[in-house]
């Protein structure tokens, strides 16, 4: 993460270590350079109004280093930088975005650019009590990871692969949240490997309000502390 304001960095940098992301942040055009030769990172999210380095751009100073070819490069700024923004690819930008960033916007284009099978949507690590019930089998557990797309419940004992549940999930709302699902694959116990056994649970049938009051959820708990003080 390279910008200059240092407490947009930080916030940046807090929002993207909840996206489970490794996060290193230059506040300067030298310290840009030194962390990138010596990290060699995957990607720099570059502001445009950082300072000229060695008497040039810090994105052309970037694609003059053969070594620094496979980083992938997002440029960053306000939207009255947009026409900036758009130049920035042809000089060697994979991407840009705006700010105030969407956390939603920049997961995928992280993911789009780093990934061989990229996410599209953020997941969101929180512990949470649910209801599993497949016929008259029951578990009552805890979520681990939710998406507005399903959610990872923590068992000792899943359900098999394309079994049809019916999920009750105890989030903070005036009532339970009552959805079905599809089981998409479970992990089972090994005491050998440092995995979590559980089950993740596609969500089936999901109206339109019932997904966009899961992603404000879940966006809230990413950036909603941040976003009371400033945008990042």
């Amino acid at each position: 993460m390279a910008d200059v304001d240092q407490v947009r960095n930080l916030h940046a940098a807090i929002l993207l270590k909840r996206l489970e992301y490794n996060v290193f942040v230059a506040s300067n055009s030298p310290d840009l350079f030194r962390i990138a030769s010596s990290i060699m990172p995957n990607l720099i999210l570059l502001d445009v109004r950082m300072p000229f380095f060695e008497g040039r751009m810090c994105l052309e100073k970037l694609r003059a280093n053969p070594m620094f070819n496979y980083i992938k490069i997002v440029t960053v700024s306000e939207a009255p930088d947009l026409e900036i923004l758009k130049q920035s690819t042809g000089q060697g930008a994979n991407a840009y975005i705006t700010r105030p960033l969407c956390v939603t916007e920049l997961y995928s284009t992280i993911q789009r650019l780093t990934e061989s099978r990229p996410r599209r949507i953020p997941r969101l690590r929180v512990i949470f009590k649910v209801t599993v019930l497949a016929g008259k089998n029951g578990r009552s557990a805890f979520a681990t990871m939710i998406s507005e797309k399903g959610v990872f419940v923590r068992t000792m004992n899943p359900f098999e692969k394309e079994t049809e549940v019916k999920l009750t999930l105890d989030l903070p709302s005036s009532t339970p949240l009552a959805l079905d699902g599809t089981v998409i694959y479970q992990v089972k116990y090994d005491r050998d490997k440092f995995v979590e056994p559980g089950m993740a649970i596609l969500f089936k049938g999901l109206n339109e309000e019932t997904r966009l009051g899961l992603k404000k959820f879940i966006e809230s708990h990413l950036t909603g502390d941040l976003y009371q003080e400033m945008s990042i």
